[in-house]
């Protein structure tokens, strides 16, 4: 005889009161939506951007949802991967976090997916004040900083990306084919025609099928060159086809700057640039900007290093730690390269490795680059090192007219690597996170949309890094440390506890 068991026993689903009584019990103390929900009452969302509907003067139509509704549905969807319009509207219905987040509002997908599309450009202003909350907290140490990109994919197939070198190719194989079925009509003989082998006719169908096809490559050959861009998509016109992790990827170069003290991320742009030279200023003002920082040092990869871009960050006070990258063809022949000559900045000559002197020659414009170059012919047809160093009759040197500020930048490489070989382990894993956050790539088409998801993310990344580092009440005292106004306005958090026990109507606010 079996003994009987006691087994622990759910809740009748029968009963009356299920769930608690006050939706206030739905979430927990420590739960991050009860962040988002005090972050974004204390927010002016009109001065920041967001658009607000006009009021009907004689009150007719239906009430408009507030906008800090649907920003905290977007907040907290980004924050636990939820960036469908339509899985949002679900979550309105069943998910408990949102019913209280939101006060049992249950907004259809398509306001909710307007919403990103007409406020596109004021997520980014959401960031800002997150970060500087997160600066009053001391989360930033604005000393060490990392830049770096990640290629995350686009709305847009690969096969919809037409560059001028893919439509060129293409034309040419279709040329080769044609010239194949030309070829094969011209021998196809009805008699005596092998088995398997085509017809006349159906050569004659395949050949006017492939010239249609060639006259549209053609075509769009001929409009890319006139516009005079290097790719076009066709589903996304802003997305660029450009090699990402081992391969291609036809979708955005996302750059961001993060911090070194917390691993919080500063600064997060999409661009639609294939490659990461020349953002390396942009991407340092931005952050030097945003925290206001008056002096720090920056660190990148080679793909970031252009002469230019190294001058403007220490003109601005930051001091750009990159690896220097020698594209010159001596190193590759297994010659002497320009660091094994010594420059001497008082008699402005080069000391080659035998002891000789370089003297200033010439200066030319290169790309609105003043250059200088160095040799001494005299020296080099009688030198014993000459077979070491040059192919030619005798050695040049090329001399920026701002070399002094690579010379710089390598003496602090030089002096304190260890700064360089952080870049790694600083950047690397927010990338993991933000792609993370953004599971598949974009789901917006058009750089500013894309923009508005980069944003989303990159607030839930910080949310995430702050909560981890503070914790939930830490990050409330601060937000209640905020001077609030004396008497209560409609969507102040005073009237949004009242709303939170408004169903299915709002109760009216007090003015």
């Amino acid at each position: 005889m079996l003994m009987s068991m006691k087994w622990i026993q759910g809740w009748d689903r029968k009963q009356r009161h299920l769930l608690p009584e006050e939706v206030e019990s739905y979430v927990t103390a420590e739960n991050p939506v009860r962040f988002i929900d005090a972050f974004v009452e204390g927010l002016d969302l009109r001065a920041l951007g967001f658009g607000f509907p006009k009021e009907d003067e004689q009150g007719r139509g239906r009430p408009a949802y507030r906008p800090g509704d649907l920003l905290k549905l977007y907040l907290y969807g980004y924050l636990y991967q939820i960036r469908s319009s339509r899985r949002l509207e679900s979550e309105c219905v069943r998910n408990l976090e949102v019913i209280w987040l939101l006060g049992k509002l249950q907004p259809d997908f398509k306001t909710i997916a307007d919403f990103r599309k007409d406020n596109a450009g004021a997520f980014k202003q959401v960031v800002r004040e997150f970060t500087r909350l997160c600066r009053q907290l001391e989360l930033f140490g604005g000393e060490l900083l990392a830049i770096d990109g990640t290629k995350i994919k686009a709305q847009n197939a690969p096969g919809k990306n037409w560059s001028q070198t893919k439509l060129k190719k293409e034309v040419e194989r279709m040329e080769r084919r044609l010239n194949e079925y030309l070829s094969a009509l011209d021998q196809a003989d009805e008699e005596f025609r092998p088995r398997g082998t085509l017809s006349a006719e159906q050569l004659q169908e395949k050949i006017q099928r492939l010239r249609e096809r060639q006259t549209q490559a053609q075509q769009k050959l001929q409009d890319l060159q006139s516009s005079g861009q290097s790719q076009k998509s066709a589903t996304d016109a802003d997305s660029r086809s450009m090699r990402g992790a081992g391969a291609h990827v036809v979708g955005y170069n996302v750059q961001g700057v993060v911090d070194a003290k917390h691993h919080l991320l500063a600064v997060v742009e999409a661009t639609n640039s294939v490659v990461d030279q020349g953002q390396l200023a942009p991407m340092a003002q931005a952050a030097k900007t945003e925290l206001e920082l008056e002096r720090a040092t920056v660190v990148a990869d080679g793909a970031y290093y252009t002469h230019q871009d190294i001058k403007a960050c220490q003109d601005m006070g930051l001091e750009a730690h990159l690896p220097e990258v020698d594209y010159s063809p001596s190193k590759r022949a297994g010659l002497y390269t320009k660091s094994d000559f010594r420059y001497e900045a008082a008699r402005n000559v080069y000391r080659c490795p035998a002891g000789q002197e370089l003297k200033l020659r010439r200066s030319m414009n290169v790309e609105g680059a003043k250059i200088f170059n160095y040799d001494n012919p005299t020296a080099c047809a009688s030198c014993i090192l000459k077979a070491k160093c040059t192919r030619s009759a005798y050695r040049t040197l090329s001399r920026w007219e701002h070399e002094e500020y690579l010379e710089r930048m390598a003496r602090q490489v030089a002096a304190t690597p260890q700064k360089l070989a952080q870049r790694k382990s600083l950047i690397e894993h927010c990338w993991g996170t933000l792609k993370w956050l953004l599971p598949g790539g974009f789901l917006v088409r058009g750089l500013k949309k894309v923009g508005a998801e980069v944003s989303l993310a990159h607030f839930a990344y910080n949310l995430k890094r702050a909560l981890a580092v503070l914790g939930m009440s830490k990050l409330l005292a601060a937000l209640r440390r905020k001077n609030l106004p004396e008497t209560p306005n409609p969507g102040s958090s005073v009237c949004r506890t009242r709303e939170l026990h408004r169903w299915p109507q709002p109760m009216p606010c007090p003015a």
